[in-house]
């Protein structure tokens, strides 16, 4: 009778049970620091928004400065923005002027279950 002389290959389960482990530590970490990528880039996506609709009160400002000749009031402002900015499907922009002589941005995140917002101040110089 021959003898069978393979040796036997693959994993012991001591080595498989050491890679699992390694793996769900590795889970462990990794999961919650995505998760929170995730939240940071929502937010600052949002806060690019908020930018954005600053920069179109900006720009209404220094158009209506021009035409008229005058300074603009925030009402002027806020009626031109509401007017002229472009929307966007991923936000919803609001502006309102405030007891100070600026104008609130708000701006909303749209077509989202749980939607975040940022508000932003433009004082006019």
């Amino acid at each position: 009778m021959k003898k069978n002389n393979k040796k036997q290959q693959g994993f012991t389960l001591i080595e498989v049970i050491a890679v699992l482990v390694i793996l769900a530590v590795l889970a462990a970490v990794a999961v919650p620091r995505y998760l929170n990528l995730i939240e940071d880039a929502r937010t600052q996506a949002l806060q690019g928004a908020v930018a954005a609709g600053l920069s179109h009160v900006s720009l209404s400002y220094g158009r209506l400065a021009l035409q008229t000749g005058q300074e603009p009031t925030a009402a002027q402002i806020v009626a031109d923005v509401n007017t002229n900015a472009p929307q966007s499907a991923d936000y919803t922009f609001s502006f309102t002027t405030t007891a100070t002589p600026g104008i609130n941005v708000v701006a909303t995140e749209s077509g989202i279950t749980d939607p975040l917002s940022a508000t932003n101040e433009w004082v006019m110089p």
